[in-house]
């Protein structure tokens, strides 16, 4: 065992605690544990699977190794891996800036301070979670994600506890689609998660290659042209995996909603008056739909 303790720098606007909190919102994720004021998660580096805790102190994160053993390079790629997970090295206080000068959504300023655009840095699993999300409600996802990872997925144990891994794409590109659909996946899901699977198998589509890509609308356009990934995924895993700063998920029903809420529109079908609204926001439009699905939950007792 590995007992190093590796160490990221934050800012004084991170908070650590709203990011653990967003994670749990009481849903049933297979791939990680959170606590009180850690999240623990299995990852695999190099094809080696480790185990790591994350928590933070008053200027640091701290990961410590609970299974599994690092070379120097993997601890930069771990460092990396968590970086981009919690959006550390952002500053984000040209973007309450902006928050403050609306009545309407001044408030997240202070409510979710330090709030990170929590993301998932393997690009496959957020291009799965989000077409597996399509149409259905948050709970019925997570229960389709646990159901495709404990089946495809490898899982290690430690302390009495099963900690799972999602599906390499490999494993997932030779599924049957049959047994996708018997787990509750639509047709038309279970087929686009395969085509997804093949394709990030024999590299067409990669996390790498889209960084290459010159801006934003190239990403869009090469996501899009891939067999069921429409605007929407498209947007949701440029945002949530490359941290892309100005995507917006159109059409997405939380996203609605807390505009309604908010009295940002009266009507849903107000594209116009949408688009308006997020061009008070540049290169911060990811962040802002972000907090905005996060006004949608409240903490327990709040």
């Amino acid at each position: 065992m590995d007992n190093r303790i590796l160490r990221i720098p934050i800012s004084p606007d991170f908070n650590f605690g709203e990011c653990l909190w967003f994670l749990d919102r009481d849903f049933d994720d297979c791939m990680l544990c959170v606590g009180p004021d850690s999240v623990t998660k299995a990852l695999l580096l190099n094809e080696a699977v480790i185990l790591v805790n994350i928590k933070a102190s008053r200027e640091e994160l701290l990961i410590s190794i609970l299974q599994g053993e690092l070379q120097a390079e993997e601890e930069e790629s771990l460092k990396v891996y968590v970086e981009n997970w919690f959006d550390t090295r952002l500053d984000l206080s040209p973007f309450y800036t902006l928050l403050k000068k609306d009545p309407r959504l001044s408030f997240m300023a202070d409510a979710y301070h330090g709030l990170r655009l929590v993301g998932i840095p393997d690009m496959f699993e957020a291009i799965c979670w989000a077409i597996t999300g399509q149409q259905i409600n948050l709970t019925f996802a997570y229960k389709l994600k646990r159901r495709l990872v404990e089946r495809y997925g490898q899982a290690i144990e430690f302390e009495g506890k099963v900690y799972h891994l999602f599906p390499d794409a490999s494993i997932l590109a030779a599924a049957d689609a049959a047994e996708l659909q018997a787990m509750q996946f639509s047709k038309s899901k279970a087929l686009y998660l395969i085509l997804i699977a093949q394709a990030f198998a024999d590299k067409s589509l990669s996390k790498e290659g889209l960084l290459q890509m010159p801006d934003l609308s190239s990403r869009q356009k090469a996501l899009t042209a891939v067999k069921g990934v429409g605007v929407w995924t498209a947007n949701y895993t440029l945002m949530k995996c490359l941290k892309e700063r100005s995507c917006i998920p159109f059409g997405d029903a939380g996203l609605l909603n807390a505009l309604v809420n908010h009295g940002i529109i009266a009507d849903k079908k107000q594209d116009q008056e949408i688009l308006n609204f997020f061009s008070a926001y540049p290169s911060w439009e990811s962040y802002l739909v972000f907090y905005l699905w996060r006004s949608l939950s409240k903490r327990s007792g709040s």
